[in-house]
């Protein structure tokens, strides 16, 4: 078993839970209320439920990944593996710039995602041996 690869799959699908559930109620209800126009609605939904299905399935791989360590096994995803955690890092990097912007310091608290996405991709560095 690889303990760093299985917690990045853990955190993964709390994640996904959070932001499958979570998110439904405190985000898109509201933004689904909202007067934008229909096709504006439609494009953000279908953006959401990307995020949604690329949580669940990278998550799954994580875990998936973290049980099977055979380096021969392993290598094939080696790759794959590094360039998630990378696009979990840069998601968390995203949170962070794109909330200072809106929020300064107070973008730790207001758009608190990077605690989670950051992690995933750190430990999904350390499992596969990047770091």
């Amino acid at each position: 078993m690889n303990n760093f690869l299985l917690s990045a799959g853990a955190i993964g699908l709390l994640t996904t839970a959070i932001h499958i559930f979570g998110g439904q109620i405190t985000l898109i209800r509201p933004f689904l209320q909202t007067d934008l126009a229909h096709d504006i609605k439609g494009c953000l939904l279908v953006c959401w439920h990307v995020i949604s299905a690329y949580l669940l399935l990278t998550s799954c791989l994580y875990v998936y990944a973290g049980f099977n360590p055979q380096p021969d096994q392993l290598l094939g995803l080696e790759l794959l593996l590094n360039a998630l955690s990378s696009f979990y890092i840069l998601f968390a990097v995203l949170f962070i710039v794109i909330g200072w912007i809106f929020f300064n310091a107070q973008v730790f608290y207001k758009l608190p995602q990077w605690v989670l996405l950051l992690p995933i991709g750190v430990l999904g560095l350390l499992g596969t041996g990047a770091v």
